[in-house]
């Protein structure tokens, strides 16, 4: 049996909407398991010289993880290949833990159903559950798994479309990374009540300006809850986000850092780069994770 599933990149908060928006981005992982094929796990693309071949990965311990909370017991899983496709870059706050949580959970999810393990495929609500179980981060997780716009709520969400006009760039710094860990501990355990009334006002326009009216974005994308304690982990990405909205550009984080996501309306120009940054321009996803899976007549 062979299984392939494809993972858009994730670009949560979006400036007010800490913790709780997600943007999926088509820029897709792709991962490949084989039950036939020799055990192994390699990697092509972002971080591949760097990510284990052990079986530690991310996404083998989702498979593991995922394959015990389904099942509810210690299994035993069949021996596969497994190669991974990686496009999103690692620690720059575009959802790589998030797409190997999707992936890995979606796999374990078809592998136990496909090999009679469990009687009936676990729902996406379920499966969703468990990469958050696994990974922590509801805000990716969610925009990776169901694509377009989506809203975190306690042990709920909401999915909204996004305007087909979103042509959003990300600007990525090829030497800087973040891990969300670490983004997190500078964070203030309290926040000040004209700070939350803030971010509630901005964020509540957000949601109207990514799905209806984007001509409110520059507006909209403002913070007062991790943009600015962050900026000292990430002064380049901090000056170049101060640059872009000095120029009127909408902009923010994107995610923890430290790339940062731009809506330029058209004709806009933006600053020249820092050294060391690149630009990538890959589009609104709304179709979130895609899984195939071959089944051959021996399996």
């Amino acid at each position: 049996m062979r299984i392939t599933v494809r993972v858009p990149a994730t670009s949560a908060n979006l400036g007010p909407g800490f913790d709780c928006f997600g943007l999926a981005l088509d820029l897709c992982n792709e991962v490949t398991i084989d039950t036939e094929a020799e055990p192994g796990v390699t990697w092509e693309g972002e971080g591949a010289d760097e990510l284990p071949t052990d079986g530690t990965d991310m996404i083998s311990r989702a498979i593991a993880f995922t394959a015990g909370q389904i099942a509810d017991e210690a299994i035993e899983l069949p021996s596969f290949s497994l190669h991974g496709v990686n496009r999103i870059p690692i620690e720059r706050g575009l959802g790589s833990s998030a797409a190997a949580a999707v992936a890995g959970a979606n796999i374990a999810n078809a592998l136990l159903y496909a090999l009679s393990i469990t009687e009936d495929p676990g729902g996406p609500d379920l499966v969703v559950a468990d990469a958050v179980a696994f990974e922590g981060h509801p805000d990716n997780v969610l925009a990776a798994m169901f694509g377009g716009l989506t809203v975190a709520l306690a042990g709920e969400y909401a999915r909204l479309v996004p305007h087909p006009s979103l042509d959003p760039l990300v600007l990525i710094p090829e030497r800087v990374r973040v891990a969300t860990s670490g983004a997190r501990e500078v964070l203030s355990p309290t926040v000040d009540r004209a700070d939350a009334v803030f971010n509630i006002g901005h964020a509540a326009l957000t949601a109207v300006a990514l799905t209806h009216h984007p001509d409110l974005l520059f507006l909209a994308l403002r913070d007062r809850l991790h943009e600015e304690a962050r900026a000292r982990l990430m002064p380049e990405s901090a000056d170049l986000l101060e640059q872009l909205r000095g120029q009127e550009i909408a902009a923010c984080l994107s995610g923890a850092g430290p790339s940062i996501l731009v809506f330029p309306t058209e004709g806009q120009p933006l600053p020249d780069l820092p050294r060391g940054w690149r630009s990538i321009s890959p589009g609104v996803s709304d179709e979130g994770f895609v899984m195939e899976i071959e089944v051959r007549e021996e399996d």
